[in-house]
């Protein structure tokens, strides 16, 4: 029988008390709310951050399930490692590492708003991608954050060779003030000594955004990264991914390698392989038909299956993306990209509310205008976990699409984007903690604490 999970609820009628996670050098770690439990093991958390002035704000705590294989606990030290070294404005910053009843728990940045996954489900449920503008605003800050971290050097000057291999919308975060930041180097590839080598077998990352050459097990490199954001771009523009072409058949060709995900998939991993090897200019002409024509060309270059063709540097894709945005009137700014993504959300809540007149109370806890707004963090609890952002936007398979719900009463929107019913992930209601990935304790470590 499993332990209740007594450090995430209220006792009821007791006074409502801290729950302490840890504390380090006097300043105490208090757990807000869990955020996302990975396929990895690693959970994400929100606390509050106490010092002993009084001031406080508020970080993420993450961890590995306990106990810990020994590889888990060294690609952790790793990433903490490798993501101190980081400083870059569009990168959210690690700031400590704790180890703590035997778990190493990793303090970061926490970056209030919603990630890109989330935003890109809002555009969905709207049925409208969001606009060119914010596309490669976000895309070009993105680029110039990878642009810092492929060139990064060690002590002695010697580049790091850094590939991120997890560029993709859920590892990318939009601010509540319009800030971009890319999140999350836990399986990144670098040559800082004493890294852990990945299995050759072993597709890091989400499978849906690897270029061509991780899923072949091929040598990654900073090209490989550009690849991904090409996808991101796309995705941005047109509501679109090449996944979700059906006019070619995957040629599955018999490899004596077998491919796994790192986490739970939605399509098998050879099978995304294969479609990903045939992605070119003609496919991606198609599916960027009615994208401006110098976003095409960026589309078409970031998207080629020889790295050698691709951006050499994310430098060089974002001063394309930023000549565009200067041919369009200037700079996008802060204040337009976060007023963008709030009247997403709120085009987001009309279109689910008229689901729910049309459907006769289909979701009986629909989304109101201020819960579509609410910024916040995937929940944990979907069904797929990990994979859960892209599977839900892109698996064609989903039983009864929203846009298919809609459109019985209304005409279809051009390039709407495949969205299932489930509503954003910030406005699903917390189902209770599972005893299995609650913090471990509500008393601080050391006796100075508050």
């Amino acid at each position: 029988m499993m332990t209740p999970d007594t450090t995430t609820e209220e006792l009821p009628g007791g006074p409502h008390r801290p729950r302490v996670l840890f504390t380090v050098a006097g300043t105490v770690f208090e757990f807000v709310r869990k955020l996302e439990m990975r396929s990895t093991g690693e959970l994400l958390m929100l606390a509050q951050r106490r010092y002993r002035n009084g001031l406080s704000g508020p970080v993420v705590v993450k961890r590995l399930r306990n106990p810990a294989t020994f590889v888990e606990r060294r690609r952790l030290v790793e990433e903490v490692d490798l993501t101190f070294r980081l400083n870059h404005p569009a990168i959210a910053k690690v700031m400590l590492l704790k180890l703590y009843r035997g778990a190493p728990h990793v303090v970061m940045e926490y970056v209030e708003g919603r990630s890109l996954d989330t935003v890109l489900n809002l555009a969905a449920m709207r049925r409208r991608p969001l606009s060119a503008e914010f596309a490669a605003h976000v895309t070009a800050e993105v680029a110039e954050a990878l642009s810092y971290a492929h060139g990064l050097t060690d002590e002695w000057s010697r580049p790091l060779h850094i590939v991120h291999r997890d560029v993709s919308p859920r590892n990318i975060r939009v601010g509540v003030h319009g800030e971009v930041k890319l999140t999350h180097f836990t399986v990144a590839a670098s040559s800082l000594s004493g890294r852990e080598v990945t299995s050759q077998e072993l597709v890091k990352g989400d499978i849906a955004y690897a270029s061509p050459e991780a899923l072949r097990r091929r040598k990654v490199d900073a090209r490989s990264d550009l690849f991904s954001l090409g996808l991101v771009l796309l995705e941005l523009l047109t509501g679109r991914h090449p996944l979700l072409v059906d006019d070619l058949a995957p040629v599955l060709e018999p490899e004596p390698l077998e491919l796994h995900a790192q986490g739970p998939t939605w399509m098998p991993v050879k099978e995304v392989a294969a479609r990903m090897a045939q992605v070119g200019p003609e496919q991606v002409e198609r599916l960027a038909a009615g994208v401006a024509e110098p976003l095409r060309r960026i589309l078409l270059r970031a998207l080629r299956q020889e790295p050698s063709e691709r951006f050499q540097t994310g430098a060089e894709m974002a001063e394309a993306l930023r000549a565009w945005l200067d041919s369009q009137g200037g700079h996008r700014g802060r204040q337009a990209i976060a007023q963008e993504v709030e009247q997403a959300a709120v085009e987001a809540t009309v279109r689910r509310n008229q689901a729910e007149l049309l459907e006769g109370g289909l979701h009986p806890e629909g989304l109101t205008v201020e819960e579509a707004a609410l910024a916040g963090e995937p929940s944990s609890e979907t069904p797929l976990g990990e994979a859960a952002g892209s599977a839900v936007r892109l698996s064609q398979v989903a039983e009864l699409t929203l846009e298919a719900r809609i459109t019985q009463a209304a005409e279809p929107a051009a390039g709407a984007r495949h969205a299932a019913t489930e509503a954003p992930d910030e406005a699903r209601p917390e189902a209770p903690e599972p005893s299995d990935t609650a913090p471990e304790a509500t008393k601080p470590e050391e006796p100075d604490t508050p």
